[in-house]
């Protein structure tokens, strides 16, 4: 680590002689009290901001309404485990209801909900991730030499940005943001003391909860890794046997209770996904386009500081490299970045630091610049996507009553329709109380690398095994008269824009054999009769 984490952040930011920092330096921030309230006045700012855009997210949390694609298929998994259904029992079959993620949230939320809360407490849990995620992004700062300020910015900043990335994911019931949480708090040991065995094994630990909670959070155990081989074979050694050793017994864990298939699972029952570069570059494109004030100042940080600070560069590069490689795959969202944007804020954090005490030591006697940086950083970065994103949050507010009125309603069709359904919505069919039998994204990515044969997809509709199908609709459906509507499923999908989890052979099918019996804002019900 650099000599700074040592020095007092008191006397960092304002190079002034240690006796007159003593007596005007009595400010929660670390800073000169002369210069508090303009530190103050733009921490109050993003706290405010954080919270008028959190409060959508949080109301929703008790909504029955469907967040994401994601949550009723976590909560089948849920329910399979506290019904003492082994996750990974059984070799990887059906029509791709494989278990593809590692069990450890899956256990968590069995433990903290039940069958009719699995959903909100998947949520709280999510929600809280969050935030804990940010506050040890602030302590790594803080750790790694950061002012105290510049530790509040870089927590606030955080949490603001993940909000702007991805606003749905804010109190979605999904394992990815306590997978970060946990990678995150792994970072954090570290930083703590990389000579401590007892840290680095606690490290090691976390990283492996990470892991085993979302099995893509790769980037920053190899980032420890690298720097840890480049300071001391000795460290690297006693962190990789607590990898190893922690691994070693969490798998043998997961075989034991959860069934031996769990690698079969994991790598999809044998399909990789359908890959596409240049969806990959859409990916990095958008989230660049959003945070591209902060990714030049955290490239240009990491160029500067590659030798005495390998740890954050080797994060840097390995987390934005691997979200790029793994951006590509067909159903990848822009959560793959929620790494890379947690190291950016980091070197963000660290950059507002350096140049703040850079900037002091040339001019002792002037304003302390870290909040006026804070403050540019802020508006040019952040807040000018603020009022967007606060526009459609009040619109889904008011349209939160009516889109429960419409989930209840589809949740009773589908009750009142004895026999197996399908739905786009896994939460619908699992508050209906229909078995998990078809998983449309997974089928459509197997019947593209060819695994799957669309014949035998079809047969289920022809035989009418399924007696209801549930199918999404897009934004511009919402209107259209039902004999609209049946043109617009029956599009060809040659457009991009208009492929849908079902492909346009099983639409048709579905048209031709099954009635429109059940319509909402959002969703569309056939049935067989």
């Amino acid at each position: 680590m650099s000599p700074s984490v040592s020095q007092s952040p008191a006397v960092l930011s304002s190079g002034a002689d240690p006796s007159q920092n003593r007596q005007s330096t009595v400010s929660l921030f670390g800073e000169p009290l002369h210069d508090t309230w303009l530190s103050a006045a733009v921490i109050c700012l993003m706290m405010l901001t954080m919270l008028a855009l959190f409060r959508f997210p949080v109301k929703r949390i008790f909504a029955n309404v469907e967040v994401n694609y994601n949550e009723g298929w976590n909560a089948y998994r849920a329910d399979m485990v506290a019904k003492g259904v082994r996750l990974y029992g059984q070799p990887p079959q059906g029509f791709g209801t494989a278990t593809a993620y590692p069990p450890i949230s899956f256990h968590l939320i069995s433990w903290l909900g039940s069958t009719n809360t699995y959903v909100v407490a998947g949520r709280l849990v999510s929600l809280l991730s969050l935030v804990a995620a940010g506050i040890l992004i602030g302590l790594i700062v803080r750790k790694a030499g950061g002012s105290q300020s510049a530790a509040i910015f870089s927590f606030l900043l955080y949490e603001l940005g993940i909000v702007l990335l991805r606003a749905d994911r804010v109190g979605m019931y999904d394992p990815q943001l306590l997978g970060e949480a946990l990678s995150i708090a792994g970072l954090y040991f570290y930083v703590r003391d990389p000579d401590s065995k007892r840290l680095l094994c606690i490290s090691a630990l976390f990283f492996c909860l990470g892991g085993f909670t979302k099995h893509n959070l790769l980037a920053l155990p190899a980032a420890v890794a690298i720097a840890l081989v480049f300071r001391s074979w000795k460290a690297f050694t006693t962190w990789a046997a607590a990898m190893v050793v922690s691994a070693g017994l969490l798998t043998a864990a997961t075989m034991l209770v959860d069934g031996r298939y769990f690698f079969a699972h994991l790598l999809g029952g044998g399909g990789g996904r359908t890959y596409s570069f240049m969806m990959a570059w859409s990916q990095f494109h958008r989230y660049v386009e959003k945070f591209q004030t902060l990714l030049v100042i955290a490239t240009a940080w990491s160029i500067r500081s590659i030798r005495s600070r390998p740890l954050f560069v080797a994060a840097f590069i390995l987390s934005h490299g691997l979200a790029f490689l793994l951006g590509g795959g067909y159903g990848v969202d822009l959560n793959i970045f929620f790494d890379g944007f947690a190291i950016t804020v980091i070197l963000c954090g660290l950059a507002l630091s350096d140049v703040s005490s850079a900037l002091v030591a040339l001019r002792p006697g002037g304003l302390n610049p870290t909040a006026a940086m804070m403050f540019g950083l802020f508006f040019i970065s952040i807040m000018i996507f603020v009022p967007g994103q606060l526009k459609r949050d009040r619109a889904q507010v008011r349209a939160l009553p009516a889109r429960e009125k419409e989930f209840q309603s589809a949740v009773a069709f589908l009750k009142a329709h004895p026999g197996p359904a399908l739905c786009e919505s896994h939460l619908l069919c699992y508050e209906a109380g229909k078995p998990f039998e078809f998983e449309p994204f997974s089928v459509r990515d197997q019947m593209m690398t060819g695994k799957i044969h669309e014949a035998d997809v079809l047969q289920l509709l022809k035989t009418h095994h399924f007696q209801t199908v549930e199918v999404a609709l897009g934004s511009d459906e919402e209107d259209l008269s039902d004999a609209e509507l049946r043109a617009s499923l029956s599009n060809n999908q040659k457009d991009p824009e208009k492929m849908r989890r079902f492909s346009a052979n099983f639409m048709n099918e579905l048209l031709n054999d099954y009635q429109l019996s059940e319509r909402t804002s959002d969703m569309a019900v056939f049935s067989a009769e």
